[in-house]
Order: C-alpha cells, then structure tokens, then sequence
C-alpha cells in the first residue's frame, strides 16, 4: 500500500538532486600539485590562526572546571575506568575525553592550554578532514571552500577552544558520515571505509554515548533508500560497521557497569533516554536551534540564504548542478538538526555535528554559483557585492567586540587599539572601492576571508580571555588572596574544581553546604580569609560568623568574600556605637 508513496518520494529525490556525482559536475576537481599543495597550506595556516592563539585563560566555570577536574582525579587515583568527581563516580559521560585530557596533563603539566588541547586538535583535525574526505566526494575546490567556511563558523572555533566534549563529538560523527558514504557511494564496495567509520562511530559513542551512532546511522541508511542504487547499505556494510564498534566500546560499558552497579540505567535510561524526553532543566522550544545555527557559523552563516536557496531551487539550470552527494549532506545535516529540536534538553553546542556537512554544502554552492565560470542566475547576481557587504559587518562586529572588551577590562588594551586601526583603514578600503569592478572578483573573496580571520583572532584570542578572567571566580579569589599570603582560600557550598590551575601552592579547604556547624568550627580558628559562597545563603554565613569575622563582598565578583578577623579594638568600636544609639 505504501509502495507508490515510496515510489514518488524516491523520483522526488532524485528529480532534486539529479546528477550522480559531484565531481563530475564541478569544473576544478583537477588541482596541481602546486594548488594542492597552495590549498592545504592556505588552510591549515587559517584553521591554526583562529584556534591556536591563546588558550591560557582560565577556565570557564562550570564546564571546563569541573571535567579538567575529572582529569586530574584520574590521574591521581590511576582508575581510569570510572572517572570521578570530588571522588564520586561521575557516570554522565564515557570516559574518552578525559583520557585525552589526563594524557595532555601528562605531557604537557596542569595547565589552563593543556586542559584545551584535546577540543583544539578535535577542531583542528575536523577542518581537515572535511577537506580531504571531502574532496574525495566533492572535488577538491568544493570541499576546499567548504573547509574554509569551517573555519570561519565563530561558534564552532570557540567551541574548539573550550575543553567541552562536542568538538571531540563532531570530530567523530563528521569522520564517521563521510567515511560511510564513500564506502557506499561507489560500485566497488570498500568494506575498509566501512570499518573506518565504525571506528569513527566507536570513538564518538565513547566521547558522549548512543547519541553519536544516532546521529551518524540513519544519515547513511535514509541516503542509500532515497537513492535505491548501488549505494544502499547491505547486512555486510552494517557487520563491517558495528563489528569494530563492538570491539572498541563493550570492554568499557561492561568494565564500568561491573565496577558501579547503578551505570546502567543512570547513563542510559535516565541521563540519555529521560533527558532527551523530559529535558532536565534546558528546555527549549522547538524553533531554538534555528537562530543558533546562524550564531554558531557567523560570519560564514551570511552565505546561509544562499545555500538553502541553491538547495531548494526548483529551476531546472540549478537542479543540474545538485548532485546525490550534496543530497547526503542535506540529509545529514537536516536530520542532525531535526533529532535535537524534538529533544526536550537543547543546549547551543549540541547541534555542532551539523555545522560541518552544513559548511560543506556551502563549498557545493560557492563552487557552482560565483566560482564556477560564465555562472549567470540570481544567487551568483546576489553574491557578486556579497564581499563589501559583508566586509561591512565584519567591521561593524568587530567595533561592537572592541567595546565589549573595554568595558569589561576597564580599558583599551593593545590589542583593542591595533583593531580599532585596522577597522579603520579596512573601512577606507572598502568605501574607495565600493561598487567598483574588483569587489566582484575573487580577490575580493580572499579580503573578506582575511578580514574574518582577524575579527575571529580578537573575539577568541582576546575578547573571550576578557570575559573568562572578569567572570571566573578563581581569578578574584586569586587577587584577593594576594593580600594576604596566610590567608586560607574556603570553598563553603561551592566546588573548588579550578583551584589547582589557578592557587595550588595555597591552602585551600572545602566545605560541602551542610556541613556549616564543621565550616563554622574551622573558620572560628582562622584569622583572616578568603571565602568563595553561594550569595543565596550569604544571610546565614554573615550571622554563623558574626562573631568572629567581617564579611566583605569583593566589588568584582558576587560568591567572593573577604573574612577579616573581629579585633576586640572592633568589638568596643561596635559597642561603643550601640550606646550612643
């Protein structure tokens, strides 16, 4: 009964994306091996400049604490099955993160830049990977712009430069889908690609669980029905796929679960089916991702109207330049985006799989729209004044980031002024050139490119510092301690995850919320100290240690206090003052 729905659907698909490969249809999927090699320099020195610049500031709180924190754990505790947190088993995750986070300590100390290593090669790797698998699929120039535009997501470069687990995520699913598809998408079965993306499928179940194989299977299995030829995936593609999946994950998830009873229907029914269903407390609606997707891959996300206008076309001279490969990246990049919009817990960096089929369909467009050659329709009209369009708003953003920075640091830095220059004389550039011949040409591109690396270098390698070291706990506490070099540094109803970064030669103590009578004993015996609280029950602290110590908020950070020491010069002071009321 369903068949002729299958029938239409099936026509409908390949009425839209009608020629059988990419490659074929671009005119420049022969390079050099100069260009290649112009290519991938041009790329990698892109990717490093946006990523690499800055990763000591401190960590940001509550994330990047508090997994730096699981790292260090493992490596002191050497158990490297269950990992732990303030030495309770932390089951939310699986481990792989963690290892490559402890490794890096390892390797490179207990630093803020070591702590980040792990997510900036992920997104460095991610980058790479999408220009070379993806030349395989698209041909080198659509896959190189598609790189490019990567590399140019704002969202996707800090998420890169946090110690968070969706760059790792992305790394894998990205890895996994283009793996899978050229294993299929050929006439020779490649049973090697198979077992490469259920390597890839393996490593991203052991960075955040089930949700990479649902993101990565149905991708490969929806492509292959919709295009019911050789493409379609066999019981042998799924045996060469799970086979490597089973060997690299089921020693751990047996190992855990024997190890902690409670594993498995903690992680799997209530930290992955419940949260998915209820949301926990990160409820969105449904439209949420929407407004993100275009965030997250600012500035690349001002050539969005024109890939789904390129995608969605229904005229005929624009379905002959859409091929069943760029089929495979709408579907992938829909179904991701459509899998977390039905999740009830949405949070921003979760649709970051998607970002890289996204850019790659990018690449598709721009390769057969302004960079293909007598190219004549409306998107290319469109695109022709796209760079001093854009170049506009990249300064108009970067003005705006400059501002943010020195309102928040109190001042202009260097950094700020020489932006504030190049704003300027970027600016002089465009209005002598506005309208002129030059803006449409492809050097046109390129400026605007380079002007995208310098506005993502300051928002991450400085305007973000800012906001972590104005906003960290750690970093007041770390003034104020200065003061005093006896101070005692004391965490009461807060966790002391970045303490080790930022004091570890201080004597920092810890208390959890209910032990007050134990922190009230302790503090009864210091003389001055520094104390890190939760302002909601700032109330009741000031009235347990009303007579042993002034609490003085810190003007910078809320949680921060100073616990000065209650003289007897301060007691007739206070008495004194009573009897003259």
């Amino acid at each position: 009964m369903l068949i002729p729905y299958k029938a239409k659907i099936r026509q409908a698909w390949k009425d839209h994306f009608p020629a059988s490969a990419q490659h074929v249809i671009s005119p420049a999927s022969g390079w050099s091996r100069r260009q290649r090699c112009m290519a991938w320099a041009t790329l990698i020195a892109t990717a490093c400049a946006v990523l690499v610049p800055n990763l000591s500031y401190p960590l940001i709180e509550p994330d990047e604490t508090r997994y730096a924190q699981i790292a260090i754990e493992m490596i002191d505790s050497r158990d490297w099955v269950t990992p732990t947190l303030d030495g309770k088993a932390y089951l939310d995750k699986p481990p792989l993160m963690y290892w490559l986070t402890a490794l890096s300590f390892q390797l490179f100390g207990t630093t803020e830049t070591a702590a980040r290593l792990p997510s900036m090669l992920s997104a460095l790797a991610t980058i790479l990977f999408v220009f070379g698998w993806g030349s395989r699929v698209l041909g080198r120039r659509s896959a190189w712009l598609g790189a490019m535009s990567l590399s140019l997501c704002g969202g996707f470069v800090l998420s890169g430069r946090f110690l968070i687990l969706d760059s790792l995520l992305t790394l894998f699913t990205t890895l996994c889908l283009l793996s899978g598809y050229i294993a299929v998408r050929g006439h020779r079965r490649r049973p090697v690609w198979w077992i490469v993306s259920g390597v890839a499928c393996a490593l991203g179940v052991m960075t955040k669980g089930p949700v990479a194989l649902v993101l990565c299977a149905p991708p490969l299995v929806v492509s292959g029905w919709l295009r019911a030829d050789h493409s379609r995936t066999r019981v042998l593609h799924w045996v060469a796929f799970f086979v490597p999946m089973l060997v690299v994950c089921v020693p751990w998830y047996i190992a855990v679960a024997k190890f902690n009873s409670q594993f498995v229907d903690y992680f799997f029914w209530e930290h992955n089916y419940q949260r998915f269903i209820r949301g926990s407390n990160h409820k969105q609606p449904f439209w949420f991702y929407i407004p993100i997707v275009f965030a997250a891959m600012f500035p690349a996300s001002l050539l969005l109207p024109s890939v789904v206008a390129f995608v969605a076309s229904s005229a005929g001279c624009k379905r002959s330049l859409r091929s069943k490969d760029l089929g495979f990246l709408v579907c992938g990049a829909v179904w991701v985006l459509a899998f977390f919009s039905a999740a009830s817990c949405k949070l921003p960096t979760y649709i970051l799989p998607a970002i890289p089929l996204i850019c790659l369909a990018t690449g598709v467009m721009l390769d057969q729209t302004v960079f293909r050659r007598c190219a004549v329709d409306r998107i290319t009209n469109y695109l022709i004044p796209f760079p001093q369009r854009a170049t506009v708003m990249l300064i108009i953003a970067c003005i705006a980031m400059i501002g943010v920075d020195a309102w928040l640091a109190g001042t202009v830095s260097q950094a700020g002024v020489l932006a504030a220059i190049v704003c300027v004389v970027v600016s002089v550039i465009v209005l002598a050139s506005w309208n002129r011949d030059i803006v449409a040409g492809r050097s046109a591109w390129a400026g605007t490119a380079v002007v995208s690396v310098g506005v993502m270098l300051f928002a991450s390698a400085v305007l973000l510092p800012t906001i972590s070291s104005e906003r960290s706990v750690y970093v007041e506490t770390f003034r104020i301690a200065e003061d005093d070099a006896d101070a005692a540094i004391v965490f009461f109803g807060e966790k002391p995850h970045g303490a080790t970064f930022h004091f570890p030669e201080r004597r920092t103590v810890s208390f959890p919320i209910e032990w007050e009578d134990e922190f009230v004993g302790f503090a009864s015996k210091e003389r001055n100290f520094v104390l890190v609280t939760d302002d909601a029950r700032i109330e009741r602290t000031r009235a347990s240690l009303a007579t042993t110590h002034h609490l003085t908020v810190s003007p910078r950070h809320e949680h921060v206090y100073r616990a000065t020491r209650i003289t007897l010069a301060d007691e007739t002071f206070a008495s004194a003052g009573k009897l003259s009321r």
